[in-house]
């Protein structure tokens, strides 16, 4: 008896926590008159008779209407149409509204009234009435059930009145959550306000690029638009030299500026031929510089005189019934095929190879006197480290002849003739030109992922260091021919900022951008404008113009993505650790933060040699996880590029040595710093390198409660030789290393050969067709945990590679990472169960 008694209680109690509530406020629009359909036959298509109430179940965009804002009356009713007297006319009024769900939320929704009503949630249809029902305004008309990923979620309630009905337009809504964790955190919305959610992630506008006129009287600036999930459509706008718009391009195929001309190019298809056209952006006037253009992609001299191409040429084929590997890289598709290039002389219209051989031939540059053109040959050696060589020519365009000037170097990446002609920029690792860029310890091996940049003296041939001392990775950059700059951006940390080099001083300069992570920048060749495009921890992408020395902002697009957008800025938080190394760090906090309350956490990391950037947004936006009531932490361990050539070369023979214990060591002192967090309910995950260092971590620690490794190396030999970069990737990874002298390394730093000591709950996902890290890596450890009984789950994304790009399969592959944590870290598996029911089998 009292057993039941107390049952009773509880359930009271629980049900009492589980309120249902009426929707307050909503945005209306109309009622607008509609028309009937005119008829010009009595049926449809197979049969079907018409029916005017079918305009409940078309779509309506509500997004940039103005719409007047409604309150319900004391009975929780939105006001429409009193009953009585028949309708003279048709129309149609909609009513809009949010949910927000703070996590993973079910409930129902309930709509009562007497008219005709279509209820939609995110743009598809829930719940419909097409008939009216003049029993009274308290009748509920229809239910639907609702499954919420976190975020904010928009309505449309469609109330449809046809000429002659009498019956009343008032709605109701009502949300009822299903359990009294639902009923906390799923409520209407009616501040506005969003969280970030994955749907910012994937759809609204984005700045993709853009290109200066070499005047810098015009800059063509592009950029994409996603939404409901389709591919992206790019745009292209003009804008003046101070930044207005001038008008929005059609030629979304233009391929750039006109050297030393502010005319845009663009390939006209006309038949099977291809016309390039260069043509003034304001419409004053166009030309044909080639009536048709051989291969799509070209570069072309200074001058305008002449193009070069690549021109493929097919090597033999594979048998269908059984292939003999040439090669290692022979699972390639095109590995087999050879470029070579060919020139087509403008004036003339010859056009014919200017190499040959068996070899693939690489354009690096054209000299600024068009008279002189850097080009080049890969080879390869496989008994030698790194295995590829370059070999670096300058080919004289009037003689035909060429002039070797590097030899088989396995350092460069690329090469630039600077303004006067007379040097090169080159772009490689620190030990190119005979180690002259090592910062080192002697007996210490270079990273070769930290890139650096040399000037090469054309006349005495002798290479000189630029960065030597500079800690950033370079990347190529541009010319101002004016000044005499050139102007990169490199790693500095978890920043990506913008740098100008003075070719006259070879003093380095850090232009003060206003933004973390420089996505891009242009150059005016003639004139020595720059624009570019950055974005930061705390907001997404701005255009900028540089002004001086600062950059000078020109389209926030951030302000306006971001304008009703509630999160937390990141904060910055290092970790130093025993051996006095500075690990640096940042981390996010959940809106509507609460210091006094304990939070889960989650640690995000590469571990690899590229550094995590500082962006909003992203496959991985820190942001939008704390959104769903985490402390997001992330950092930049031992190995990284950005911080200096010795942090850098801390990545060489590693495989998670010093890396995995400064992240144990960072996430540890976290948590002992910040009250906030819930140490218990810590979860962590990676990608690739990350993959493999989430795997690797939990054969070190139990501080984790959950864990997610996507596309993670879980046998280092079976990556070295199974990944299509898995044996060029190992030259830095494992310098000198192999399966059969150092099985230490790969054997022992493998996850898969220390799956027992594995105790965290491990999520593996992966594509499967990943030709970068076998799909294997994830199946093999997956089977080695079931044999140990330990809790895993491995989903596996169909044709799918590295990444998840396909935006279905994109969406459950972060509902998987997201419902994981939500399970192991928030004690709630509905999302979990929801996405993956149990199967008996």
């Amino acid at each position: 008896m009292k057993k039941s008694l107390l049952m009773l209680l509880l359930s009271a109690a629980t049900l009492s926590s589980i309120e249902a509530q009426t929707i307050q406020q909503m945005k209306a629009g109309g009622p607008w008159p509609v028309r009937a359909a005119f008829k010009t036959d009595t049926v449809g298509m197979n049969g079907s008779k018409y029916n005017p109430a079918d305009l409940l179940r078309q779509a309506y965009d509500a997004t940039d209407k103005d719409l007047r804002n409604v309150s319900a009356d004391k009975d929780g009713r939105i006001a429409g149409r009193k009953a009585g007297s028949k309708a003279e006319r048709s129309e149609m009024a909609v009513y809009s509204f949010a949910l927000t769900a703070e996590h993973f939320a079910k409930g129902d929704i309930e709509v009562f009234g007497q008219g005709r009503m279509s209820l939609w949630l995110d743009d598809k249809q829930i719940g419909i009435a097409d008939s009216p029902n003049s029993k009274g305004d308290t009748t509920l008309r229809f239910s639907a059930s609702l499954s919420l990923v976190p975020g904010t979620h928009h309505l449309l309630l469609k109330s449809l009145l046809l000429e002659g009905d009498t019956t009343a337009t008032d709605v109701r809504v009502v949300l009822k959550p299903k359990t009294a964790r639902d009923s906390s955190a799923l409520y209407p919305n009616y501040t506005g306000k969003e969280r970030l959610s994955l749907k910012h992630m994937m759809s609204g506008t984005f700045l993709s690029g853009g290109s200066l006129s070499p005047t810098g009287k015009y800059v063509l600036t592009s950029y994409r638009v996603s939404r409901d999930n389709k591919p992206a459509v790019t745009y292209n706008q003009l804008r003046d030299a101070k930044g207005n718009i001038l008008l929005n391009l059609n030629e979304k195929e233009a391929l750039g500026w006109m050297p030393h001309e502010d005319m845009l190019m663009v390939i006209r298809k006309e038949g099977n031929a291809k016309r390039l056209v260069a043509f003034d952006p304001m419409g004053k006037g166009e030309k044909t510089l080639v009536s048709n253009l051989p291969e799509s992609q070209f570069r072309m001299s200074p001058d305008a005189r002449y193009y070069l191409f690549y021109k493929q040429e097919k090597g033999p084929g594979k048998d269908p019934l059984f292939i003999r590997h040439l090669d290692p890289d022979d699972r390639q598709s095109d590995w087999r095929d050879r470029s070579q290039i060919y020139l087509l002389n403008a004036e003339s219209g010859v056009y014919g190879p200017l190499t040959f051989g068996y070899s693939t031939t690489y354009i690096y540059d054209i000299a600024p006197d068009s008279k002189r053109a850097l080009i080049g040959t890969l080879s390869t050696d496989w008994t030698r480290r790194p295995f590829r060589f370059a070999t670096i020519m300058e080919y004289n365009m009037e003689t035909g002849k060429a002039d070797t000037l590097i030899t088989r170097d396995p350092s460069i990446d690329a090469i630039q003739y600077t303004p006067d002609g007379k040097h090169l920029i080159v772009m490689g690792s620190a030990d190119a030109f005979g180690n002259i860029g090592l910062n080192l310890k002697s007996g210490v091996t270079p990273n070769s992922y930290d890139k650096q940049f040399f000037l090469f003296d054309l006349s005495t041939r002798k290479a000189t260091a630029l960065t030597k001392n500079f800690n950033p990775s370079v990347s190529a950059g541009r010319f101002d021919r004016k000044n005499n700059y050139y102007y990169f951006r490199a790693e500095n940390g978890s920043r990506k900022q913008l740098y100008r080099l003075d070719l006259k001083t070879l003093e380095i300069s850090q232009i003060q951008t206003g933004e973390d992570v420089v996505q891009w920048f242009g150059v005016a060749a003639d004139n020595g404008a720059v624009w570019y495009s950055g974005q930061s921890a705390n907001n997404a992408d701005r255009l900028y113009r540089l002004d001086g020395t600062k950059g000078k902002l020109v389209w926030d697009l951030s302000a306006e993505k971001l304008a009703n957008i509630d999160f937390t800025p990141a904060r910055d938080w290092n970790y130093t650790a025993p051996d006095g190394t500075v690990v640096e760090g940042w981390y996010y906090l959940p809106p509507q933060f609460d210091p006094s309350k304990k939070y889960p956490m989650l640690v995000y990391y590469y571990g690899g040699t590229s550094p995590i950037n500082r962006t909003l947004e992203g496959h991985y936006s820190l942001a939008m996880y704390a959104a769903q009531g985490y402390v997001v932490y992330t950092l930049n361990p031992s190995g990284t590029t950005g911080y200096g050539q010795e942090y850098a070369a801390r990545h060489v023979n590693a495989w998670g040595d010093r890396t995995a214990d400064e992240i144990i060591g960072a996430t540890k002192e976290f948590i002992r710093t910040h009250s906030f967090v819930n140490g218990k309910k810590v979860g962590c995950f990676g990608a690739s390198y990350g993959g493999f260092m989430t795997q690797y971590l939990q054969t070190k620690t139990d501080i984790f409660a959950a864990a997610v490794s996507h596309a993670g190396i879980s046998s280092i030999s079976n990556y070295w030789g199974s990944g299509y970069w898995g044996m060029g990737y190992s030259t830095v990874a494992s310098t000198d290393s192999y399966p059969w002298n150092n099985p230490d390394l790969y054997a022992g730093h493998s996850p898969l050969f220390r799956a027992d000591k594995i105790h965290t709950p491990l999520l593996l996902l992966h594509g499967s067709v990943d030709t970068n890290v076998p799909t294997a890596e994830s199946v093999n450890l997956y089977n080695a945990l079931k044999i140990l009984g330990r809790e895993v789950e491995f989903i596996e994304f169909t044709e799918q590679d590295h990444f998840i790009l396909e935006p279905e399969r994109r969406i459950r592959w972060t509902n998987s990472i997201c419902a994981w944590f939500a399970r192991w870290l928030q004690d709630d598996p509905t999302w979990w169960n929801e996405l993956y029911p149990p199967v008996n089998l």
